[in-house]
């Protein structure tokens, strides 16, 4: 059976919880306080669904999704620590829907090339960063069912453990998967709107040492200690996106 926040067109139906449960987490308007009993009842239903956005979806937060918005993304704290973007690699993509808005950033970052030895060591991160407005149906309730089950619209890999992250959105997860390779992933929900930080590294090593030697060992990207970098840099990325 569809529960009410799920219908689209036609009025609403008379709520069988109380309003305090349909509001979820406290997300109560602050006009709500002012009204009393049954007037705030009615109030409430003849308006339309009090914590949905104004086209009858899920809170959209002030998030605004549109070319050119990847530009916008400053990665501030991960530059300082992986190196300079490398603007030339940048891609972005952007789907727009009355049901769903989707974007895709992909960024790269390149420190200096180094040498070691005989060889030539050039690192690259690369960071993917999605998000996919949700302006129909909340994303709240099966997100971290999505997350466990790594059968979202992008990735696909099965999950290995998530992490919480307090203080981030609504709900927010370090994501451990399978996936090989250094990477790290974020996952935020924020009322209707998921959003996501891959970071993953690669190298490519240039140069012939001496017969039978292998590049260093110190030739893999290295991103010990950038959780929290990325955790800024998914802050910064919201506040921008909300401008």
């Amino acid at each position: 059976m569809i529960s009410p926040p799920e219908l689209v067109g036609g009025p609403p139906r008379p709520p069988r919880t109380r309003i305090g449960e349909w509001l979820g987490e406290g997300r109560a308007r602050p006009w709500l306080g002012a009204l009393g009993g049954a007037v705030a009842a009615s109030a409430l239903w003849a308006g339309g669904l009090y914590a949905l956005d104004r086209d009858g979806g899920p809170d959209q937060r002030g998030y605004r999704l549109a070319w050119r918005s990847c530009e916008k993304v400053p990665l501030t704290s991960l530059r300082e620590r992986l190196g300079e973007r490398d603007t030339t690699t940048d891609s972005e993509d952007l789907f727009e829907d009355p049901a769903l808005n989707r974007l895709e950033c992909r960024m790269s970052m390149r420190p200096p090339v180094r040498r070691s030895g005989e060889y030539e060591i050039q690192q690259r991160y690369q960071v993917t960063f999605h998000v996919e407005q949700h302006r129909r149906t909340d994303p709240g309730p099966e997100i971290e069912a999505l997350l466990k089950s790594g059968r979202r619209g992008w990735g696909g890999f099965e999950t290995e453990k998530l992490t919480p992250v307090k203080g981030l959105g609504d709900r927010a997860y370090f994501v451990n998967n399978y996936r090989s390779g250094p990477q790290l992933e974020l996952v935020v929900q924020d009322g209707g709107v998921l959003l996501t930080l891959q970071l993953f590294g690669d190298t490519e090593v240039n140069g012939d040492g001496p017969p039978g030697t292998e590049p260093p060992d110190d030739s893999a990207p290295d991103l010990s200690g950038t959780a929290g970098r990325v955790e800024a840099a998914m802050r910064e990325a919201m506040a921008v996106l909300k401008r």
